[in-house]
């Protein structure tokens, strides 16, 4: 006859890691979130990622030309600031698509592995007819902080990025 008691324990370690686990997603999730809800001259990115990010979250999108450093020098690197454009200026639209996270979880912290493909619309009202796409992963290192999962660190690893020429329609 099993133990009730060892059941009962059981039971409870594995709903926290399930709980555990769908939190660091809804966190994953979030930086994308940040990315796609503001689009074109909407830079209010952080208004997700101060949710997704510890507050001394870091970065590295050395790989991409970007920064090494906080999560708020990779917003203004991407979205620019009042006198500086960023590098997402050349685009009007963009969408994150990202596979499920593959996580590993040791008490309190956290690392995971999430795969991505982003697609980038050139600015028309910029005459660019050039779209970008990209594939990768991100690398994370997540904390539990009393208001949920944070990324600790964030990665960034890119397989490939394709310039896409976009030809008009001939009449």
């Amino acid at each position: 006859m099993p133990n009730i008691e060892a059941l009962t324990v059981d039971s409870g370690v594995l709903l926290q890691k399930l709980l555990d686990r769908q939190d660091i997603q809804d966190t994953i999730a979030r930086y994308s979130l940040g990315q796609d809800s503001h689009q074109g001259q909407d830079s209010n990115i952080l208004q997700h990622w101060d949710d997704t990010f510890s507050e001394d979250g870091k970065v590295d999108y050395s790989v991409a030309g970007g920064p090494v450093g906080t999560y708020r020098d990779l917003a203004k690197w991407m979205r620019g600031d009042e006198s500086t454009s960023g590098s997402m200026s050349s685009f009007s639209n963009w969408q994150h698509m990202l596979s499920l996270p593959v996580v590993t979880i040791e008490g309190d912290t956290a690392k995971g592995r999430t795969d991505f493909f982003a697609t980038h619309r050139g600015r028309a009202d910029q005459g660019s007819d050039i779209h970008y796409n990209a594939a990768g992963a991100f690398h994370d290192e997540l904390i539990r902080t009393p208001k949920g999962w944070r990324i600790l660190l964030r990665r960034l690893e890119v397989y490939f990025g394709d310039p896409l020429q976009v030809v008009k329609a001939s009449r």
